[in-house]
């Protein structure tokens, strides 16, 4: 049976019996003693709290002395440092050293993403910074690139994460090395610079802008398909007048599904706004693998509904297309005496006038007339756009009038429809015939 007291080892409160507390004192005053700072002192504390979290010993349980034992195994004697050590930083036995990928920003210029990855790399980083500007003249798209790892990088804000930048051991010998070797002038200098302090703000500052936007652009399409959704259900269930689309149980379903789909596709454009504006990402990884797998799921039921329903909406079109044809007297000349028509002429053995539309238009209003050889159309008491109680699928009647005859007539226009003239048809290439061979 053990006595135990409760310490804090790097922020993180642990409960240990009093042998194995009074051996770890011991052990941290002596490092103290070796190193002489503090900084250093909270790093090992911090690197203890990671090693026991490792070996299973978290706040509610009790650290013994072989726990002890087993941290200044992997830290190191701090007795056998001396102030005269070797450049080189061994690592202890069982202390493998795994390089991690920081952001730099001792020797950053902007926010330290070339830095770090010259760092993780071991190549220099005049390199990582030409090919980055390579990259942006190349297309722009190493801004993107820059701009992600900014994001998603964490920068090296102590010491341990130092080490680990450059694939070190975190010991007391190492801790203790890289605060002696810290390159404190050029820091200082690098803080003094003129030009680098405005430009990073500058940058900081389009990168808030650019995240305001897409929370903006997001939230815009969040409100229009809440709109949408608000007309729907005031309107039973019906988005247009027109009986195309949707009308049955499995459309309803395709623009339920295809509306969830942009809501989330909008939401995730929100997300990215304020993952650019705080420069993390605003919710856990568990929940951003449910929006995707959602947004796959959706998409894949979309594209399978889609394929059910694009056949009877095809069909409904179909059906909904009215064709009629006048019959006129010959003709020369035809005179088209309103702008507002979608005019076209083809050849055919009779002469006639068809009009091709949607719905039911007044077609009586289009006046067909021939006068001494004219065929005046007159349309001028035609209106072409529909009077809808609720929005239209199809606003206007799609009305198309096609003049037929067996000669290519003149034809005259409005002054309105002089810039919009329809093509002048060819005549039918008649084939070849063969003569017979004699009997």
């Amino acid at each position: 049976m053990n006595e135990v007291v409760r310490i804090h080892l790097g922020r993180q409160p642990f409960m240990i019996a009093v042998g194995a507390h009074q051996t770890l004192k011991t052990y941290l005053a002596a490092i103290h003693k070796q190193v002489g700072d503090q900084e250093v002192v909270d790093e090992v504390e911090l690197r203890m709290a990671e090693l026991l979290g490792e070996r299973g010993v978290t706040g509610d349980k009790v650290i013994l002395m072989a726990d002890v034992d087993f941290l200044t195994h992997q830290l190191g004697e701090p007795a056998a440092f001396k102030d005269d050590s070797a450049d080189a930083l061994p690592s202890p036995a069982g202390d493998k050293p795994h390089k991690q990928l920081f952001r730099d920003t001792d020797n950053a210029l902007i926010a330290g993403v070339a830095a770090g990855l010259a760092s993780y790399f071991g190549i220099d980083v005049l390199l990582i910074r030409i090919l980055f500007i390579v990259a942006v003249l190349s297309g722009g798209w190493g801004i993107l690139i820059y701009i992600a790892l900014w994001l998603l990088v964490p920068p090296a804000t102590s010491p341990r994460d130092r080490l680990r930048m450059q694939g070190m051991s975190v010991t007391v010998e190492s801790l203790k090395h890289l605060v002696e070797r810290a390159d404190v002038g050029a820091t200082a200098r690098r803080a003094n610079r003129t030009l680098v302090p405005p430009i990073n703000r500058l940058f900081v500052l389009t990168i808030k802008l650019l995240g305001v936007g897409f929370i903006l652009g997001g939230l815009a399409v969040l409100f229009g398909l809440l709109a949408i959704v608000s007309y729907m259900a005031l309107h039973s269930g019906q988005l247009f007048q027109d009986s195309l689309f949707p009308v049955g149980t499995t459309e309803h379903l395709l623009v339920n599904l295809s509306l969830g789909l942009a809501a989330l596709v909008a939401l995730f454009v929100v997300l990215v706004g304020l993952a650019t504006y705080k420069r993390r990402w605003p919710i856990r990884s568990w929940l951003t693998g449910v929006f995707v797998g959602l947004f796959f799921i959706g998409l894949a039921g979309c594209i399978a509904l889609t394929a059910d329903v694009a056949p009877q909406v095809r069909d409904r079109y179909n059906a909904a297309s009215k064709t009629v044809i006048r019959t006129v007297e010959p003709f020369q000349t035809v005179s088209v005496q309103n702008g507002s028509l979608d005019y076209r002429y083809d050849y055919a053995n009779n002469y006639s006038v068809t009009f091709h539309y949607l719905d039911n238009p007044v077609i009586a209003n289009i006046k067909t007339v021939v006068k001494n050889g004219t065929l005046e159309i007159d349309s001028s008491r035609f209106d072409g756009q529909k009077k809808c109680p609720m929005l239209c699928l199809f606003p206007r009647y799609n009305l198309t009038v096609t003049v037929r005859g067996p000669t290519l007539p003149q034809h005259t226009y409005p002054d309105n429809y002089l810039n919009d003239l329809p093509e002048t048809p060819q005549p039918p290439i008649k084939p070849a015939q063969t003569p017979l061979p004699p009997n």
